[in-house]
């Protein structure tokens, strides 16, 4: 059958069984779809676009090749498009099935050319989009594109950590201490706390869990992002070494992955050298499975170098 390619403004619930079939390397893009069913998960900018080998139908076998990407071009500063290929499943891999990955990814950026030509205001990054937790075999695909630019904070392990091996002994917390979810307050006491471009009405659409003082300061604090991973986890330097930002992020995988789907997966992106989120992921008993980055995909009409006229200059 000929190349399918279609963009969706809703989720389809094809696509989500086709994903769910595809864990755990799908699952960024998988858990930012289920996000769509959160209130305000689906932005009227966001659309989803699916470039495959077969149709995507009722009483169809699923396509075995397809690329999918969510784009929210209207998003931003934080992560507006998330991308999976059965390229990055180590079972479908086949260097002979290159051409076919190079046509679905350069059919996704033909969309999102046009879909952001349509949104027809500007976008946070000019003429790009931030792509995150981009498995290395797409992102080396996109780079032959000259469209893609790559970012300062380089490259993070996908950690995966299985429901049933998260930690289940629940610590009680210290007396003068309680459990909360995070108040717009708390939000802007976690951005002052770190350089990732994340504001506070994007930090409070996500599931949160802060350990607080009972007089309301925050001391530990954890969110699931968009896409389900652990992120912003922190501890206060004087409550430290009490193993509390292990006990938060349990208790957070606990109770809030399980309103994303019940399918037994949670993950979290760590930076290689950053031994104190590696060291709390091994006790979460978690295991780092690939490697990601974020880069900037360029959704103009034309690639970076095409515009300037110097092309083969």
């Amino acid at each position: 059958m000929a190349d399918f390619v279609k963009v969706y403004t809703t989720v389809p619930k094809q696509l989500l069984a086709l994903l769910t079939n595809q864990l755990p390397y799908s699952l960024p893009l998988l858990r930012r779809l289920q996000f769509t069913k959160f209130e305000n998960g689906l932005r009227e900018t966001a659309r989803v676009i699916l470039a495959a080998e077969s149709q995507l139908e009722d009483g169809l076998d699923f396509p075995k090749r397809f690329t999918a990407a969510y784009i929210d071009v209207g998003g931003g500063p934080d992560t507006q498009t998330w991308i999976y290929s059965t390229l990055e499943h180590p079972n479908d891999a086949d260097p002979k099935d290159t051409a076919v990955y190079e046509k679905q990814l350069h059919k996704i950026i033909e969309e999102s050319v046009v879909i952001a030509k349509a949104h027809g205001r500007p976008l946070v990054y000019g003429e790009a989009v931030l792509v995150g937790t981009l498995h290395d075999s797409v992102r080396d695909l996109l780079y032959k594109t000259g469209r893609v630019q790559a970012r300062e904070t380089g490259a993070y392990d996908k950690w995966l950590f299985k429901y049933e091996d998260l930690p289940k002994d629940e610590t009680a917390l210290p007396e003068g201490m309680h459990w909360g979810t995070a108040t717009d307050d708390d939000c802007r006491v976690v951005t002052s706390r770190t350089n990732i471009p994340r504001t506070v009405q994007v930090l409070r659409r996500m599931p949160s869990l802060v350990i607080k003082l009972d007089d309301g300061t925050p001391v530990s604090w954890a969110f699931l992002g968009f896409d389900g991973s652990l992120i912003s986890l922190h501890c206060e330097e004087p409550y430290r070494r009490r193993g509390l930002a292990k006990t938060l992020a349990a208790k957070l995988f606990r109770e809030k992955s399980l309103d994303f789907a019940d399918d037994g997966w949670c993950s979290a992106d760590v930076a290689p050298d950053n031994d104190g989120s590696r060291g709390m992921c091994k006790r979460l008993n978690g295991k780092p499975t690939w490697r990601v980055s974020w880069v900037l995909l360029f959704v103009g009409e034309k690639p970076p170098n095409e515009t300037n006229g110097t092309k083969n200059a």
